[in-house]
């Protein structure tokens, strides 16, 4: 029997009105509701059902077909809104979708993954004013939350959050999806790091976003402990209103960090050599006002993170001045 397809227009119109696709349409698989394949249901799934509803070219896929009647209409569209949760929906979601076939692919948005722990008891001290604790390492609302928090043990005035991965890795392009924190005084981060702690030179690559600003992103790399390579990046966007992805292709002879899929900016001198541990953490900092401004002692403060990707082979990349 044929899939029977209904357009939004038709629905609206007429209801006698019905769209076949015929009988190659796909065998329904994983997760209905899933349109985009990426393992969970949500805003990004949302936006192919009302984009193929108002005809603008997207594939029909039976997970569209949530009520199983054998057609797509605006009854399937409200019951996918039902099904995607409600704190995620209130998140929108404005990046690009992770690469699953990645080297390393850690989907926050099912809970814990083996690639990854959560720093805790201990601070780094200087301008970071907190402990790491993992009880602020969190998985809520489909998604790794790191919070700031007054410290429970009154050991530190405030709990920052940190979470890390076992291995290090090398050459390749990273990315994750992240919604930042909105306030003066903390860092909201994506980096790679490896250092005297672990017997290797300090080698970083950066990507912070400011509370201060979080219209704009801090690029920046550390080799052997040499820094001074900042770029602040005007993202055209709030970075603290929604999940958006950020990346950078780290090679031997250059860095290019990425916004949303796009090269946004190329490194070429000094590049780091030392393979790191992929990271991401939250911390009000003290001491560097003219950076971060004055901290407000502002808490829960929370970013969250849905995934985060490396692959071996890079990005296509576009080098970027």
């Amino acid at each position: 029997m044929k899939k029977q397809i209904r357009s939004a227009a038709a629905f609206l119109t007429s209801a006698a009105c019905i769209v076949s696709v015929g009988a190659g349409a796909a065998a329904l698989s994983g997760v209905l509701g899933d349109t985009d394949n990426d393992g969970a249901v949500g805003a990004s799934d949302i936006r192919q059902v009302q984009d193929y509803l108002l005809g603008r070219n997207i594939a029909v896929s039976e997970k569209m077909d949530m009520n199983k009647d054998g057609t797509v209409n605006v009854f399937d569209l409200c019951l996918l809104k039902s099904a995607s949760s409600e704190e995620e929906t209130a998140i929108p979601d404005y990046g690009t979708a992770p690469d699953t076939e990645a080297t390393m692919y850690s989907n926050f948005r099912e809970g814990a993954t083996s690639y990854f722990f959560a720093s805790d008891g201990w601070s780094n001290g200087s301008c970071f004013d907190c402990v790491w604790r993992g009880s602020n390492a969190v998985f809520e609302q489909n998604a790794l939350n790191l919070t700031i928090s007054e410290d429970a043990s009154g050991e530190y005035e405030y709990a920052g959050a940190e979470y890390r991965t076992s291995d290090h890795y090398h050459y390749g392009y990273y990315e994750t999806s992240m919604q930042a924190i909105k306030n003066d005084g903390v860092v909201s981060s994506f980096f790679t790091y490896t250092g005297p702690s672990e017997n290797n030179p300090w080698d970083e690559i950066d990507i912070e976003i400011l509370g201060k600003d979080t219209t704009k992103v801090q690029l920046n790399y550390y080799t052997n402990g040499v820094g001074n390579h900042e770029v602040m990046y005007d993202l055209g966007f709030d970075a603290s209103e929604g999940y958006h992805t950020y990346g950078f292709d780290w090679q031997e002879d250059h860095i290019t960090w990425y916004v949303d899929g796009q090269p946004i900016h190329t490194a070429y001198d000094n590049i780091p050599t030392t393979p790191g541990r992929i990271m991401m953490n939250v911390w009000p900092g003290t001491g560097v006002d003219s950076w971060l401004n004055a901290y407000d002692g502002t808490t829960p403060l929370t970013a969250r993170y849905q995934w985060v990707t490396y692959s071996e082979e890079g990005a296509a990349d576009a080098e970027i001045s």
